[in-house]
C-alpha cells in the first residue's frame, strides 16, 4: 500500500504593498520560516516525568532576554530526553516564550551549551544562518514584539500560533550590516548595564532607552 504524501504548503510571494515599511537599499523582506530550519514548541514530559538531575528542562521562567536562567530549573532523565529528541535545544537556538505573562521574552542559547529540552510554553526558533545574534535582536525589537502580541489567541493564557510566527516578516540587511547593527546594540546594552550599576533608580530609564534604540534599528 502506497503511503499518502502530505501536501506541502507553498507560501505566496511577499506583496510589497503589504510590507510594514520601506527598506534601505540592499535589504530584503523575508518570512521567518524562510530563514529558519525549525520553529516549534516543546511538550510536557508524560506524567510530568521530572528528575532531580539529568538534562535541563527549560520552562518559561528560565527564559530571559539576557539569556537562560537556571534558578528554579528542573530536569528530565536522559531516557525522557531521547524520547523528546524532536524538541532538544541546540547551541545557537532562540528560545521564545509563547504563552502567559512572559509572552515575548526570548533567550539566545550560548555557543558552549550542552544539552536541554523545552516545555510547551517555549518555542525553538533555529536560524538557518550564521548571524544568530541579529535574529535574536530582531525578535526583541518593538517591531517584532508588536507582531507577537497582535497575533496571540486565547483568553487568560494567551498563545502564539506556530503558523502566525512562521509568517512574520523579517527585514534582512546584508551580513556586513547585520554585524554592524548587532555591534551597536550590544555596545548600547553594555552602557545601559553600566548605568544601572551606577544609578540603580535609573533602571526603568535604561530599559526605555534600550527599547528606543531597538525601535530605531528596525525601522526605515
Amino acid at each position: 500500500e502506497k503511503k499518502k504524501l502530505k501536501k506541502q504548503k507553498i507560501d505566496e510571494p511577499i506583496n510589497n504593498s503589504k510590507v510594514p515599511f520601506a527598506l534601505p537599499s540592499g535589504w530584503i523582506w523575508t518570512r521567518l520560516s524562510d530563514i529558519t530550519t525549525k520553529i516549534g514548541s516543546g511538550s510536557t514530559p508524560r506524567g510530568s516525568n521530572y528528575s532531580k538531575s539529568g538534562v535541563p528542562f527549560f520552562r518559561s521562567q528560565n527564559i530571559y532576554n539576557s539569556g537562560l536562567v537556571y534558578d528554579d530549573i528542573t530536569f528530565i532523565s536522559n531516557e525522557v530526553h531521547r524520547q523528546m529528541r524532536g524538541t532538544a535545544v541546540l547551541a545557537g537556538d532562540i528560545l521564545l516564550n509563547i504563552t502567559g505573562g512572559s509572552l515575548g521574552r526570548c533567550a539566545l542559547v550560548p555557543n558552549n551549551f550542552k544539552d536541554g529540552n523545552v516545555s510547551q510554553h517555549v518555542c525553538i526558533i533555529r536560524s538557518a544562518y550564521e548571524q544568530k545574534l541579529f535574529l535574536h535582536k530582531v525578535v526583541l525589537s518593538p517591531y517584532f514584539q508588536k507582531f507577537i502580541f497582535d497575533s496571540t489567541t486565547g483568553a487568560g493564557r494567551q498563545g502564539l500560533p506556530k503558523y502566525n510566527l512562521e509568517q512574520f516578516l523579517i527585514p534582512m540587511p546584508p551580513l556586513a550590516e547585520q554585524k554592524i547593527i548587532v555591534g551597536k546594540i550590544e555596545s548600547l546594552m553594555n552602557k545601559c548595564d553600566q548605568l544601572e550599576k551606577i544609578v540603580p533608580q535609573n533602571k526603568r530609564n535604561t530599559e526605555l532607552l534600550m527599547q528606543a534604540f531597538l525601535a530605531e534599528a528596525f525601522k526605515a
